[in-house]
């Protein structure tokens, strides 16, 4: 079976998807015939991910304003000599870019080659503390609820999204993503890739710090959705109880305005000696860093549904605390080691740390932690399922060509 992926190859602003490209092409490309258009200029650790899989790598010129592809012709010309270059079975767009998704199908169709989507997220939408199985239905609600208009915006611009998720053939690669899009948009062909993620364990075993010095730890994109605020508020009321308790935050900026903001919140809750800001992380900086922290505080509001950052904190041997919503109970729900409290509850959140943070409950909940992780250890598994999902999806596209391709 020959592959093409498309994909960006920068870790900092590809994030999980990116990050799970680069561990899993290797073993891909045991199990494959693998080709690439990487998606811009790609970052070392991206590079020699890409070297050590030996598959083929088409570099495409990219760059994005805002939602936008800049040059979206140029782009489709390179993928399309790529595809008439290489002959795959299959071409597979590694996350939602949204200009690509509208343009592909017509270009792919045309060369009778079948294309498949993986979806991360559901935007906007997929931190809804109790979604229905209806897409009208949550946007509605979080049109009427949605500080500042973000879903109203939402609706206005990215309102195209929804036909695209409604027909586009996709592979799911984690229980969060399946449970949104089957009820959201069930007639789309849909094949399973699951478990879609792993981590490496030797790598954050032989990287842990000498010693615990933070109570909590906070990583991801430096974004208001991703809970950032939410966890400094859980801080303040955390050091009501523990006077002392400090907090490392791992990533960078999204937008400096994020950043003002964040430096604004240190000082106005009285927090400034408290937070330690590292930058952004890998490898076995990134564990080392983790492994300073007793608890982890990730109580995302939106775009998660899976959470790598997470898996590694849990990894490292933090519980966590995180808000009760559709990613925590989909992925985390069956490990005591992660504690799901109501949505936007920071008294309720602080609490729980506080609870975690007993000597007695930390030794208990740190083992768990480690015993769930160890779930995700192989990136083979992850390939396996991901080959055998694309082998379902073009026995599919053999029983039924024209509505596959097409879309």
């Amino acid at each position: 079976m020959k592959v093409l992926l498309i994909s960006d190859a920068r870790v900092e602003t590809g994030r999980g998807p990116v990050t799970r490209l680069a561990h899993v092409l290797p073993e891909l490309s045991h199990r494959a015939e693998v080709s690439l258009v990487v998606l811009g200029e790609p970052d070392p650790f991206c590079a020699d991910a890409i070297a050590a899989a030996g598959v083929t790598a088409h570099p495409a010129p990219f760059a994005l304003d805002g939602w936008r592809v800049r040059d979206l012709p140029g782009l489709l010309a390179v993928i399309e000599a790529a595809v008439r270059r290489e002959q795959p079975d299959l071409v597979v767009l590694y996350r939602e870019i949204w200009d690509l998704m509208h343009a592909l199908p017509a270009v792919l169709a045309r060369l009778g080659t079948p294309f498949l989507v993986m979806p991360h997220s559901v935007p906007f939408l997929d931190a809804l503390p109790r979604p229905s199985r209806s897409f009208s239905r949550d946007l509605v609600r979080r049109v009427l609820a949605e500080r500042r208009g973000h879903a109203l915006r939402y609706l206005l611009t990215h309102a195209h999204q929804a036909p695209l998720m409604r027909t586009l053939p996709r592979v799911v690669i984690n229980e969060t993503v399946e449970h949104y899009l089957d009820g959201y948009f069930p007639t789309a062909p849909s094949v399973r890739a699951v478990p879609g993620y792993a981590i490496d364990l030797p790598a954050i075993e032989g990287a842990q710090a000498p010693g615990r010095v933070y109570d909590l730890a906070f990583m991801a994109k430096l974004t208001e959705g991703k809970g950032l605020f939410d966890a400094l508020a859980a801080l303040r009321r955390l050091r009501a109880v523990r006077p002392g308790a400090r907090m490392l935050v791992i990533g960078s900026f999204e937008q400096p305005r994020v950043e003002r903001r964040f430096r604004r919140t240190v000082e106005r809750y009285g927090l400034r000696g408290a937070v330690d800001l590292t930058g952004w992380l890998t490898g076995p900086e990134k564990y080392r860093a983790l492994s300073s922290a007793k608890v982890f505080c990730y109580p995302s509001r939106s775009a998660d549904t899976f959470s790598l950052c997470l898996l590694e904190a849990l990894a490292c041997g933090l519980p966590a605390v995180c808000w009760d919503v559709p990613f925590a109970r989909a992925v985390y729900g069956d490990t005591t080691a992660v504690r799901a409290l109501p949505y936007g509850d920071t008294t309720a959140l602080a609490a729980a740390a506080d609870e975690l943070l007993d000597e007695v409950t930390l030794r208990q909940k740190s083992s768990a932690a480690r015993k769930f992780a160890a779930r995700y250890c192989s990136w083979g598994v992850v390939a396996e399922a991901e080959v055998t999902a694309y082998q379902r999806f073009l026995a599919m596209v053999s029983a039924t060509p024209q509505n596959i391709v097409k879309g």
